[in-house]
């Protein structure tokens, strides 16, 4: 009896410790209300306002260092879009945003505008006086395909200008005016080029649209009008 009772609990022991291993990278709360993936150096804090519909997706912060304590401020920060049930990290993002509950990165901004059924996020990644990252993310199980849209709109923006206004110019998509994503991929946002410190800003209300076929994205300015 003693023999066999020790052989089902060795038989326990080695079918729990592989589940431990699988949610080591689950997310919980901290003492700032703030998602938590993961430990140690692997640590990564979600930005509450970027998680998805379906709640199972989201961006998060991370360093190699791992998340730092107290008031320090973070180096060579990454953000990434994660899995929020179990912190798999699909893919690397453009932005260097970070926030820890009591700080936060001076003059960045950071969205993301979700496909109403969580398959599909737009992320605008906003430093002082330009857009660092402005890119489509198409998820596939435990991976996501990217398409670059800053590269893809503003050669179109900047042909709109006269030639001697071409140059010097910085790309902005507008973190205060909606940027949205629908069902049929269709992106729609207003952005701007202007030169920084400058007085005036040439700003175009914009339509993109989507396609994934065959596993591969591809995108088409549809609509482009000036509003300033």
């Amino acid at each position: 009896m003693r023999r066999d009772l020790a052989f089902r609990l060795a038989l326990l022991a080695l079918c729990v410790q592989p589940m431990a291993g699988a949610y080591a990278q689950a997310c919980v709360a901290d003492q700032h209300g703030s998602l938590v993936c993961g430990g140690g150096k692997d640590a990564m804090r979600v930005f509450a306002d970027t998680i998805s519909p379906s709640k199972n997706y989201a961006f998060a912060w991370r360093t190699a260092q791992g998340l730092p304590s107290g008031q320090d401020t973070p180096s060579d920060v990454e953000n990434v879009l994660i899995r929020v049930t179990d912190g798999a990290v699909l893919t690397a993002l453009g932005g260097t945003y970070w926030e820890t509950g009591e700080m936060r990165a001076n003059r960045y901004e950071l969205i993301a505008a979700w496909s109403p059924d969580s398959r599909a996020v737009v992320e605008v990644a906003n430093s002082r006086w330009e857009s660092d990252s402005f890119a489509y993310y198409l998820i596939d199980g435990a991976a996501a395909t990217k398409l670059d849209l800053r590269a893809l709109v503003e050669p179109v923006m900047t042909a709109r200008l006269p030639p001697r206004n071409r140059q010097g110019n910085s790309f902005r998509v507008h973190e205060d005016l909606p940027v949205t994503l629908d069902a049929r991929g269709r992106v729609r946002f207003t952005a701007m080029l202007y030169a920084p410190k400058g007085e005036t800003s040439n700003d175009y209300k914009v339509q993109v649209n989507v396609r994934a076929r065959g596993g591969k994205l591809s995108a088409q300015v549809v609509s482009m009008q000036r509003v300033r």
